[in-house]
């Protein structure tokens, strides 16, 4: 969690320095998404880690699918820009997040 936060505020820090505040918006919602998303492959079982398992889950991929699917529509759809309060990423700033 702490890296998570760490670097989610870090990011948004960063971008507040460098371009706009939804810019800076968008960047740290979807450092915040794809940790959590990444965050799926960390848990782990009592007799082990979860990854064996995640890895033929296909509900765990579409739901996954699913919220990366939305992350792009709340970064580059402009209605739902508006609701929250984001801006476009480029590929460079997707890279950045990953």
């Amino acid at each position: 969690g702490s890296v998570m936060a760490v670097g989610t505020l870090g990011v948004l820090a960063h971008q507040r320095s460098v371009g706009s505040e939804e810019h800076a918006l968008a960047m740290a919602f979807t450092t915040f998404v794809l940790f959590q998303v990444f965050n799926v492959f960390n848990a782990r079982t009592e007799d082990g880690t979860v990854q064996p398992v995640a890895f033929r889950n296909g509900k765990l991929w579409a739901a996954l699918t699913v919220v990366v699917g939305l992350q792009v529509l709340a970064v580059h759809v402009d209605p739902v820009q508006e609701v929250f309060g984001t801006a476009d990423l480029t590929a460079r700033d997707w890279l950045q997040v990953v």
